[in-house]
């Protein structure tokens, strides 16, 4: 019985040491095929490409199409929404309560600096003025006579100093009266065009409470905010490109004013454009987007930035090189430089004239055969 177990396993070994050689040798000629496979690729590929240049094969091309490249003006832009402001833009009010007798401007009028725009019930101080005119003209003859007197040597200097005295306290008062008095009235502070008015015969004004809106519109900007990050790169005289989408209209300037300083609260800074131009077209707080040119190449390589390809070695393009009797992909490693929207400028790699692939380049491969 012993012996019986001990030839059984005597076997086994033996069927298990064949199977691992059986399995090594597999491996082993695996590996020497794969090797073989990759040298006779190799070697097709080599061919091919000799017999394709000197036009012993063809194969099939892949249609694409080409743009050859040449140097164009590239500008790159910092793009922020801005909004229209007026310098002169002013909520008037009344200087001292009362209630509206007159109004002298509708909406759209043009006003000057100092106009009256309407005017408050000041009939008590109107007679106030005219009783103390009354007072003046008679304390003021008072004064003439004894100051003729006095220079006659006649009277006291006390009655000439009392009647002096008077005359000069009624001027003082009549001059308060009178700015009180003017005070009823409700003048513009600018040159401008009334925009708004909020008041109506027989309400209660008062100081504070806007009454009218006054606008310059010969003095219009565009304000805008931004961020930090481009402080270095914005300075004054930097051209302008405003878009007002809503008056479908495009408008060249130049920043006017940059400031230095930062917004502590949300990183920004502010920038300003000045209107010169039809401004009566603009509207104070209407959107626009300003574009201010931050770069400009006048003679770049630009091309669409969806064309760029990455790998390993860096980023490329394809491009159509001629070799032999036909066109072939070739890929080209470029550095880019700055980019606006859809397109990027190629600091290197290209030169004037290069067949740049613009379509049918995602399926590409180095050296494939091409038509265009």
């Amino acid at each position: 019985m012993k012996s019986r177990l001990l030839a059984a396993f005597a076997l086994l070994f033996v069927a298990i040491a064949c199977t691992s050689n059986e399995a090594s040798d597999k491996a082993a000629r695996l590996e020497e095929l794969r090797k073989q496979q990759a040298e006779i690729t190799t070697e097709i590929k080599k061919l091919e490409a000799e017999m394709q240049a000197t036009g012993e094969i063809k194969v099939a091309s892949k249609s694409v199409l080409v743009t050859n490249i040449a140097p164009v003006e590239f500008k790159s832009y910092i793009d922020v929404q801005g909004r229209v402001d007026a310098r002169e833009n002013v909520d008037v009010s009344a200087e001292s309560p009362g209630i509206v007798k007159v109004i002298h401007v509708r909406s759209g009028d043009a006003v000057r600096k100092g106009q009256v725009l309407a005017e408050l019930d000041a009939e008590g101080l109107r007679k106030s003025v005219d009783e103390l005119k009354g007072q003046l003209q008679y304390a003021t003859t008072l004064f003439q006579k004894r100051e003729s007197l006095w220079k006659q040597k006649i009277g006291s200097e006390v009655e000439y100093l009392t009647a002096k005295n008077q005359k000069e306290s009624l001027e003082l008062r009549l001059a308060g009266l009178n700015k009180q008095l003017d005070m009823t009235r409700i003048k513009s502070p600018i040159d401008g065009t009334v925009d708004d008015v909020n008041l109506k015969l027989g309400q209660a004004a008062s100081p504070g409470l806007p009454a009218f809106r006054v606008v310059n519109y010969n003095d219009l900007r565009v304000v805008a905010e931004l961020a930090e990050s481009h402080i270095s790169k914005v300075k004054k005289g930097d051209k302008v490109r405003l878009l007002f989408q809503d008056l479908n209209k495009e408008v060249d300037a130049m920043v006017t004013f940059s400031a230095k300083t930062i917004n502590q609260i949300n990183r920004t800074f502010r920038v300003e454009v000045q209107l010169r131009e039809n401004t009566r077209d603009y509207y104070p707080n209407m959107i626009t987007l300003v574009r201010i040119n931050d770069y400009t190449n006048p003679a770049a390589f630009v091309i669409p930035v969806n064309l760029l390809q990455r790998s390993e070695n860096g980023t490329f393009i394809f491009v159509a090189v001629k070799k032999g009797n036909q066109f072939v992909a070739e890929k080209r490693n470029i550095t880019t430089g700055k980019s606006y929207g859809a397109n990027i400028e190629v600091a290197s790699g290209l030169a004037e004239g290069d067949a740049i692939i613009s379509t049918g380049y995602n399926d590409l491969n180095e050296g494939q055969v091409i038509s265009f």
